[in-house]
């Protein structure tokens, strides 16, 4: 189905870099393969040759062949193998362009010539199977994060397609969402489809995969059965071990950090009521946060997380309640003059670049900030592993590299209040790590820090506090572990049973078992 024979490839204006190198790979019918590697290492690029968008889209330097079904993609154009060879990117917002999610799934069917009744039922179909049914008639740009994914996907799988690739399918997807899709590749695999899975989420997918491939630097690492993959995967810290958290400080070091009264949090909300396009999104939610503590919101795909800390700097206004930071309401302030207070980091990083490098990136944020500027630029270097891509265009990296780049920036501001949405995504296991015990570092000098997450396994590693969104409502706030425990919070959906992650021997201090959660 798919051979990869001596390929190397480099983009354009990558300064000689190759992208991949010396790449020989082979795809059978009907095999399931899992692509992994660390963020940068090319998993990416690979896909793009698979249905031709390198060389005919991307342009650059390839060389080597790649046959699809037989044929050089050479040979082909995108639009050849358009029926062949279903793609969802690992940036959705890069993928979805019509008016509404039912002529988002629409597009690919009519472009394919099918009937009127054919293309209706495909439709109602594939947003059933995929559990955005309820979505049909919205916009994708009114979507979260995670339902722009289930859509992306719903639009490739109504092709049927014989060879599927993913990118990232599972980011920003919640358990639920997780599972939905998992169950659907695992089907899809059966009915002897060929699908490749580029994934950071390693082990969700090790137990789906006939196949597994690791990447590193542009080359392939291993290639084998996923049960052998164990060894490869811990060595290069593709699956998380998360450090363990601080224990309570000494009594008479408790008082270098910054006094803040329990009846004045740094950041307040009270009773924020928002609506869009008609449909209520948030009702009356109330929340605090505590200077120096990090705090998790965290709830189902849909649930208004990203609009609720949109409140927060005002780049959303609510249409009832208010917003309190440090004492004050915010009012009609906007993020410019909120900007180096709090600062936030969005799901999406395209959204938050502006200048033609990493390095202008950064330094933006340290400007607002200059005292000490320079130690800080090469602590973030080092915590995000940046120095190798600081005289590099930000939207030329990988979405794993694009989204370390837009949290360091944030954070070069020196923000009182630091608010991370979905910062694990894209993101290997070693920057996972690396996350993690830089917040943990952050809270204990005393930085207050929100993150927006669906990964409850690093917002265990890292949140002291969780809050849990659902449907519009905090359903739920408090320590990690009893809310991870709350089987009123598992009936209703807003968080899935975490038994296996917690395990016997969890505590809040630090992780058990192999993995270190």
């Amino acid at each position: 189905m798919i051979r990869l024979a001596d390929i190397r490839y480099q983009y354009p204006d990558s300064n000689g870099e190759w992208a991949l190198q010396g790449i020989d790979l082979t795809v059978d019918k009907g095999e399931y393969l899992l692509l992994c590697g660390g963020s940068g290492s090319g998993k990416s690029t690979l896909g793009y040759l698979l249905n031709g968008l390198i060389p005919h889209f991307f342009g650059g330097t390839l060389r080597g062949r790649v046959s699809i079904l037989g044929r050089d993609t050479a040979d082909l154009t995108v639009e050849d193998l358009f029926s062949t060879v279903g793609l969802v990117f690992q940036n959705t917002d890069a993928q979805l362009f019509n008016s509404s999610v039912e002529n988002e799934i629409a597009f690919g069917l009519e472009s394919l010539g099918r009937q009127a009744s054919e293309i209706e039922s495909e439709i109602r179909r594939t947003a059933a199977a995929v559990g955005i049914g309820h979505l049909l008639d919205r916009s994708p740009t009114a979507l979260s994060g995670g339902e722009k994914r289930l859509v992306a996907i719903a639009s490739v799988l109504s092709l049927a397609p014989p060879i599927l690739v993913l990118d990232e399918p599972l980011a920003h997807l919640d358990w639920q969402g997780a599972e939905r899709v998992r169950k659907i590749l695992c089907r899809l695999h059966r009915q002897g489809a060929t699908v490749v899975v580029i994934e950071q989420r390693v082990e969700a997918m090790l137990t789906d995969a006939t196949r597994c491939v690791v990447m590193d630097r542009g080359s392939l690492l291993f290639d084998g059965s996923p049960s052998a993959s164990g060894p490869v995967l811990r060595d290069r810290h593709l699956v998380p071990r998360y450090p363990a958290k601080p224990g309570p400080k000494p009594a008479h070091k408790q008082a270098s950090k910054p006094a803040h009264p329990e009846s004045e949090p740094l950041l307040r909300v009270r009773n924020i009521r928002y609506e869009m396009d008609h449909k209520p999104i948030l009702h009356d939610v109330s929340l605090r946060v505590k200077a120096g503590e990090i705090l998790a919101v965290v709830g189902p795909n849909g649930s208004g997380k990203t609009t609720l800390v949109r409140h927060f700097n005002g780049l959303l206004r609510p249409r009832g309640g208010d917003v309190v930071f440090m004492g004050k309401k915010i009012g009609r302030a906007g993020p410019s003059d909120m900007a180096g207070r709090i600062g936030i980091s969005f799901q999406n990083p395209n959204d938050q670049f502006f200048k033609n490098s990493v390095a202008d990136e950064l330094n933006i944020g340290l400007k607002l900030s200059p005292e000490g500027a320079e130690g800080r630029l090469g602590e973030l270097c080092i915590h995000f592993h940046l120095n190798e891509l600081l005289g590099r265009s930000p939207y030329r990296l990988s979405e794993g590299q694009k989204k370390r780049v837009s949290v360091a920036s944030i954070l070069a501001m020196g923000p009182k209040l630091l608010v991370l949405d979905e910062p694990t995504v894209g993101q290997d296991g070693r920057s996972l790590e690396s996350l993690a015990g830089l917040l943990l570092s952050l809270g204990e000098k005393g930085v207050s820090i929100v993150v927006v997450t669906h990964d409850l396994e690093f917002a265990l590693a890292a949140a002291s506090r969780w809050v849990v969104v659902h449907e519009g409502r905090v359903v739920g706030t408090g320590a990690p572990r009893e809310l991870a425990r709350d089987e009123s919070l598992m009936r209703m959906g807003a968080l899935y049973p975490m038994g296996r992650v917690l395990g016997e021997g969890w505590t809040e201090r630090g992780g058990s078992g192999d993995h270190g959660h």
